[in-house]
């Protein structure tokens, strides 16, 4: 029967997958993610505030005078009443006529600066009402020889959009913690599967038959694939709680950006992924996996750690330089075509970039595992491993 190498990475890989999705802590870790990603925004909504209007007891006033002001206005009979509403909560201030002239705005503590503005202007509005019929003015004769008083604002740098900039980097932001999390998760699985493979032996009788870099493969895709879909669940559940507790039309999530990050997932999923296969594949002990593994975890965490740090940096210089500084730049390049320090050609080719060198990363990676795979003696540092 003829050797297929497609065929190899596809078993291997399919194995891979069915390994993954049988490990209680995978498993685990991803209803776990996908359950904070429900969560969180349902929680959000709930605690983000109260949406109820501000309340006001009046007396010697109409309550229809507040109508169309934003404010519940309640009638109440006499100062005594309107207090007890405010003091029983069932009102967060009263309007009340003042013992000399004027009136009295009653309010436990201090009375809410929204209130206080628009009970001045519908006090005003009534004096200015009542003063009108006074002197026998018709109020439409008044308004139409009262020059226009609206007073309209202009933002300066408005054309900037930085609203909709920040929108952007928040999207990035939001959807780099679900990249990161799988790709600690799922990237590091390779390293242990291999190490387990190495000291048992397993390996040996594996590679009797097929060829070490198409084991490799197999084992690299299966994990990428199993860890994007998961991302996808994460991403999924969490667009859906966001929707459903109504966050959507509060945050302009830019989906655009998702979609590259995705691709920058997967990119990402191959560079860790092999990094760790080679690691794994150094030492012959679980124990040992640590010390390999080491180099690899410092990535990630310049990964995670710059984007979190310098989003509100984008425009300094060494931001400027992660953008093209793999595998940094997989999450900093979207990031600063969020802030518009970046064109989108401009993230084609850093995500070209991060492509070459995840390549060339394969590339040494498979010379090292077939070095270093049927090795059973002393663990190999990473100096000795690529230079050997």
């Amino acid at each position: 029967m003829q050797y297929s190498a497609m065929k190899t990475i596809g078993v291997v890989a399919k194995r891979e997958m069915a390994v993954a999705l049988k490990s209680k802590m995978v498993v685990g870790t991803m209803l776990l993610l996908i359950l904070g990603a429900i969560i969180a925004p349902i929680a959000i909504s709930f605690f983000s505030g109260d949406d109820e209007p501000d309340s006001v007891a009046v007396v010697g006033m109409e309550a229809t005078a507040f109508k169309d002001s934003g404010i519940d206005a309640t009638a109440a009979k006499d100062r005594a009443e309107a207090q007890q509403l405010v003091e029983n909560d069932e009102a967060d201030a009263a309007l009340v006529p003042a013992e000399n002239d004027g009136w009295d705005l009653l309010s436990k503590g201090d009375t809410p600066a929204a209130v206080t503005t628009t009970v001045n202007q519908i006090v005003s509005s009534q004096a200015q009402a009542t003063a009108l019929e006074k002197l026998n003015i018709d109020p439409q004769e008044l308004e139409e020889a009262t020059p226009p008083t609206t007073v309209n604002q202009v933002n300066l740098e408005e054309e900037d959009g930085t609203e909709q900039k920040m929108a952007g980097v928040a999207t990035v932001l939001i959807g780099a913690m679900a990249v990161v999390f799988s790709i600690m998760t799922f990237a590091g699985l390779i390293g242990g599967r291999v190490t387990e493979e190495k000291s048992s032996r397993v390996v040996e009788i594996i590679l009797s038959s097929v060829r070490p870099v198409d084991f490799l493969a197999g084992k690299i895709l299966g994990n990428t694939i199993i860890g994007f879909l998961a991302t996808l669940l994460i991403l999924g559940g969490g667009a859906i709680s966001i929707a459903a507790s109504g966050l959507a039309s509060d945050l302009e999530l830019d989906y655009g950006l998702v979609a590259v990050l995705l691709v920058g997932e997967i990119l990402g999923l191959l560079f860790f992924g092999s990094l760790y296969a080679a690691a794994g594949s150094m030492v012959q002990r679980t124990e040992d996996l640590q010390s390999t593994q080491a180099p690899i975890l410092f990535l990630v965490f310049a990964t995670m750690y710059v984007p979190m740090f310098g989003w509100m940096h984008l425009d300094a210089t060494w931001m400027q330089v992660m953008t093209w500084l793999p595998p940094v730049s997989m999450l900093v390049a979207p990031m600063q075509v969020a802030g518009g320090n970046l064109s989108w050609l401009g993230l084609l080719a850093s995500y070209v970039l991060m492509a070459v060198v995840t390549a060339l990363i394969i590339v040494l990676v498979g010379r090292i595992y077939r070095r270093a795979i049927l090795n059973n003696g002393r663990k190999l540092t990473w100096r000795q491993a690529v230079g050997k």
